[in-house]
């Protein structure tokens, strides 16, 4: 019998695409363990998404693949961590609902959308979600002070970097506050929104853009892949979830390991740069372990809270 954690639609998925000839309903409802009609059901239910599964004398042929998809049942036995939307307004307005109805005992759901309408980044600006982007939210449990709350985001940008890196065996940095950037331009975003009482953060919501195989015609941007490879856009929210839980373990310590980590992957480090809204000259030395930038201004050092300040991005 199939692994309990698997759906139907994952395990018809996957037999489909691993034989070359009709597999019958009756052995995938033998190894699933449920009736010809539940599988039949679910086959519907793929055909509906946009598979195309055609039923043949001998049983069902996958004629059309969604190489590309990133509906739940995909990733196999995370599936029920997903919430998926073809279309939305934005993943991070979807999340605040989440947030809401999430079951006691759960501590990460990822929020994601094939398309977002409205997608959001900082300061409201609007976020271009082109064909070829992956868009999530990620919903996390975070219990820890509101003074630690940039470092959830930092871990998420050293997942990202390590992520993107893996895949496409390209170079890619960490920039202040909250970007992943190539040599060329910036591929990635991430916006966190919080959920706190008392001084404590109870959730929090991290909406991350990746130019996957596109990016908007915006100067100094750039995607992670020249062209789409089949299947990408889901190994990497699939390796990005499971490197954020191991990056995430170094976020409660008391330890300056998650800014040690964070500054080794920044690009900007040493170089000289201008306040955006002063035009002030100042060197950027990395941050500090609550994610302030620490900047060097007449031999002097201070940090600088996020939100408080940006820099002309070379």
């Amino acid at each position: 019998m199939v692994n309990k954690n698997l759906s139907t639609k994952y395990f018809i998925l996957q037999a489909l695409r691993k034989s070359s000839t009709p597999v019958s309903g009756e052995s995938i409802a033998q190894e699933c363990g449920l009736s010809r009609t539940a599988v039949w059901k679910a086959v519907q239910a793929l055909v509906s998404s946009g598979y195309g599964i055609e039923s043949v004398a001998n049983g069902y042929v996958l004629q059309k693949d969604l190489t590309d998809s990133i509906c739940p049942w995909e990733f196999g036995a995370k599936e029920n961590l997903f919430c998926y939307y073809g279309t939305t307004d934005s993943t991070m307005v979807q999340a605040r609902k989440v947030v809401q109805e999430i079951q006691s005992g759960e501590k990460l759901k990822i929020v994601i959308a094939d398309k977002q309408t409205k997608g959001v980044g900082q300061k409201g600006r609007s976020w271009k979600t082109t064909k070829g982007s992956l868009a999530f939210t990620l919903v996390t449990k975070s219990d820890l002070p509101i003074l630690y709350s940039r470092r959830t985001v930092m871990a998420c940008q050293i997942a990202l970097v390590n992520v993107l890196r893996k895949n496409s065996g390209r170079n890619f940095f960490v920039r202040w506050p909250n970007d992943v950037w190539s040599e060329e331009g910036k591929v990635c975003g991430v916006l966190d929104e919080l959920y706190s009482s008392g001084g404590i953060c109870s959730w929090q919501n991290l909406g991350v853009g990746i130019n996957v195989s596109s990016h908007p015609s915006i100067q100094k941007t750039d995607s992670v892949f020249k062209k789409a490879e089949p299947g990408i856009r889901r190994k990497i929210i699939g390796d990005f979830i499971t490197e954020f839980e191991l990056v995430k373990k170094e976020i409660a310590s008391d330890t300056e390991n998650i800014a040690l980590h964070w500054n080794s992957l920044c690009m900007d480090r040493k170089k000289e740069f201008y306040a955006k809204d002063s035009g002030v000259k100042m060197k950027f030395i990395g941050i500090d372990s609550y994610g302030s930038a620490i900047v060097e201004k007449d031999s002097v050092c201070r940090a600088i809270p996020f939100g408080t300040f940006s820099f002309e991005k070379n």
